[in-house]
């Protein structure tokens, strides 16, 4: 088997495993146990000869690293082909690299493709001339918008590529690792199966393994420092402020001012806001500029931004208030240290954050299909219900009932639940994807 690593033909795998991320992965896990708790299947990544696929999602989440780990199993193809696309200069450099190595049944990474100006012209180009028909193709990116618009002009995508968001783990994913007897009478289960009776009738008390997934999310690097070594050090915190903060690199505001907006995002989670409510408390002047910087956020996935859904014209509608929610828990803590400016100690120095319904929705990314959580809201009530997703309706509760309008909104739903404090890990395990 050929191996070329970076446009460097190399002598064995092992020297796509002396990447960092995977040999601290190892560290963390072990050699057996790396496989199974990569941060993504690699089974999803063994996709037909001839196919182009996509795999997106936030940075630091070990998308090249399950890639790697991936070709390490390869065995069905003659040529292996890594190249980090930040070394490649134009579509015309991409396409001469790649029809140069290609022989056999190949398979290719091509690692933050979106780094190559109009890099799909160089495999639609290929593809055209016919190279491309013992090909198996992965592109990865950390930007969604430029990787998907350009993707979805890819040859070899219908029926055959795939597009997959490299997501956190879900709680579901956490369990199934850390804790599989403590499930096994649930794994085949899914919410679509249940009712409001049959949550009400449980007694299962998971509340130690929330609080602790409330603390870590469902960043693999981040619970496995956790789990394995006691504690998240600072290092791995200023990763991900880094993260956030280079992403609003290219803007040109202080700071100090992206400081006070994500606090202002912290303060008001969980409620529906305005760019306008957003910007009070900021110096910054414009509403534009604050749906600047969160759509920046949004495009490099360390927000996710709900819109309001009518369950009676079963559509999405236009409206000024949005609920916003870091990727996980863990991204909220991480967004409460740039907006409290926290800068060592960060996991005993940050102050409470509610992130009960932040954890919540990150149940509800899949690896495959486009993200589709919204929120339910009533303009004649002026009720609301925290979440709708695939057909049911979601209201958490740390106390008390639904109001009669919140009712008559969740009997809107095809499917509905009334989620209480004690229920919310059993209800967040069965909404979550699993890895089976």
């Amino acid at each position: 088997m050929r191996i070329i690593f970076n446009q460097e033909l190399a002598s064995n795998i092992s020297v796509l495993m002396a990447d960092p991320a995977v040999n601290e992965a190892v560290s963390l896990w072990g050699k057996e146990e790396i496989y199974r708790k990569s941060s993504i299947d690699l089974r999803i990544f063994y996709t037909p000869f001839g196919s182009i696929s996509l795999l997106y999602g936030p940075r630091q989440i070990g998308k090249t690293a399950s890639l790697k780990l991936f070709l390490s199993q390869v065995t069905d193809s003659e040529t292996l082909i890594f190249t980090d696309c930040s070394t490649i200069l134009n579509k015309s450099d991409l396409a001469t690299h790649l029809s140069t190595l290609i022989r056999g049944k190949t398979t290719i990474i091509l690692d933050e493709v979106q780094e190559v100006p109009e890099w799909h012209l160089a495999l639609r180009s290929l593809y055209s001339e016919g190279k491309l028909k013992e090909c198996r193709i992965w592109c990865t990116g950390s930007e969604a918008r430029y990787l998907l618009e350009s993707g979805e002009r890819l040859p070899g995508r219908k029926g055959e590529g795939k597009t997959v968001f490299a997501r956190p783990w879900s709680f579901r994913e956490y369990i199934d690792f850390f804790y599989p007897s403590e499930a096994s009478a649930l794994n085949s289960l899914s919410f679509k199966h249940l009712n409001q009776n049959w949550l009400n009738d449980q007694r299962l008390d998971w509340s130690r393994y929330w609080r602790d997934y409330l603390l870590t999310g469902g960043i693999p690097h981040v619970v496995a420092s956790a789990v394995k070594r006691g504690g998240i050090p600072d290092t791995i915190w200023r990763v991900y402020i880094d993260w956030v903060l280079g992403t609003w690199s290219k803007v040109r505001t202080p700071e100090r001012s992206l400081a006070s907006l994500a606090r202002r995002i912290c303060e008001t989670l969980n409620s529906r806001v305005s760019y306008e409510t957003l910007k009070k408390g900021t110096d910054i002047q414009s509403a534009n500029t604050i749906k600047t910087l969160l759509d920046l956020q949004e495009d490099h996935f360390s927000l996710s931004v709900l819109t309001r859904f009518d369950p009676q014209r079963a559509r999405s509608l236009p409206s000024k208030l949005k609920k916003i929610y870091p990727l996980d828990p863990w991204m909220a803590r991480v967004w409460a240290a740039i907006g409290w400016n926290v800068r060592r100690l960060y996991g005993t120095s940050l102050p409470l954050l509610h992130l009960d319904e932040c954890a919540f929705l990150t149940q509800m990314f899949r690896a495959e299909g486009p993200f589709s959580a919204s929120y339910l809201y009533s303009e004649q009530t002026k009720s609301e219900v925290d979440f709708y997703f695939e057909g049911c309706g979601f209201e958490l509760k740390s106390n008390g009932d639904p109001t009669r309008s919140q009712k008559i909104l969740l009997d809107s739903c095809p499917q509905s639940f009334v989620i209480k404090k004690n229920q919310l890990p059993l209800m967040a395990y069965l909404v979550g994807e699993g890895r089976n």
